[in-house]
């Protein structure tokens, strides 16, 4: 008997390859480095191509006469687990700073400069061994998570340019290179909080921090300009720093929380360090500089230990190798 049922892959895409571009969305980024495989167990979620199709009517008629296109959109979301032996996806978030006139240093933050975040190549094989390429990604926002009993988890939703399909098995834009597959996941128990404030010690202690949420919006604008229907620049905006915490009850946190929600002043602002990774001999070091409470709950059950969830805005996050 003949079945008639097609053949179903486990997925669709089974390799993937980010490089960055040598120049704004050109599409031939071989020269600013390959950025490889992001982190650890990659997986590549609603891939969206939108044409924004406007529709023209005349007088007499509700039915379009035609239709022209607004411009070319393209929208992904890239997960992975974050990696000690990859650190390259951070230019896709923050500038790299200088730290010298040719020097680039191994420090990621947003310093007051003119200039666009790189925008990165994309590359996906699907199960017939073709290829999907994307060109003029940007990242819009990216959500980095941690958990207890987790691991070290980064979102990002990524906007583009243009997406073409090759039906060869030709790997466009040095594809084989990029494969490179990070091994060293990182995981809760490698993750360091301190902070300095205006009260309590440098670290936490005794109240640990159970979970932690940190989001980076970049609030790209996009351009699209006179004479073409791809956008001739993506430029980011004010940049919103915000996250959320839970935290075993601790009351001079609560206190001063509640003293920040009373006064306008700009002494209420912490800065909190997360080292992560240390383990490994290299690790993130994040730093969020000049946080303020947002707003702030307490759970409150029967034999469970009562837990503090704060939510937060910060100034500004810097990214930095540490050793």
């Amino acid at each position: 008997m003949t079945s008639n049922i097609p053949a179903i892959f486990p997925s669709a895409v089974f390799a993937a390859a980010f490089g960055l571009e040598d120049e704004f969305g050109s599409g031939t980024g071989t020269t600013d480095g390959i950025l490889g495989v992001l982190g650890v167990a990659l997986s590549v979620e609603n891939f969206k191509q939108e044409n924004q199709f406007e529709g023209l009517y005349r007088l007499g008629s509700r039915a379009a006469e035609l239709f022209y296109s607004k411009g070319l959109n393209v929208a992904v979301d890239i997960n992975f687990v974050m990696a000690n032996d990859n650190f390259n996806w951070l230019d896709l978030i923050l500038n790299r700073q200088q730290s010298g006139s040719t020097t680039i240093s191994t420090t990621w933050t947003v310093p007051d400069r003119e200039g666009e975040i790189p925008t990165m190549y994309m590359n996906l094989q699907d199960e017939h061994g073709y290829f999907y390429t994307g060109y003029g990604f940007g990242v819009e926002t990216a959500k980095l998570s941690f958990e207890e009993g987790k691991t070290c988890d980064v979102s990002l939703s990524v906007k583009g340019k243009t997406v073409t399909y090759a039906s060869s098995s030709t790997a466009p834009e040095a594809f084989s290179q990029g494969l490179t597959y990070p091994t060293e996941f990182v995981t809760w128990a490698n993750v360091q909080v301190s902070y300095n404030g205006k009260y309590g010690s440098s670290t936490f202690g005794v109240q640990p921090i159970t979970t932690l949420d940190l989001t980076i919006n970049n609030n790209l604008k996009f351009y699209y300009g006179l004479g073409s229907i791809d956008y001739k620049a993506m430029v980011p905006q004010k940049l919103d720093v915000s996250g959320k915490l839970d935290i075993l009850h601790d009351s001079n946190m609560l206190e001063q929380f509640m003293t920040s929600a009373s006064t306008q002043s700009s002494t209420n602002s912490y800065d909190l360090t997360l080292t992560i990774g240390s383990d490994y001999g290299k690790s993130y070091v994040i730093e969020i500089e000049g946080m303020y409470w947002n707003d702030g709950s307490m759970t409150l059950k029967p034999v469970d230990p009562v837990i503090d969830e704060l939510t937060f805005k910060a100034r500004n996050v810097k990214v930095s190798v540490g050793t």
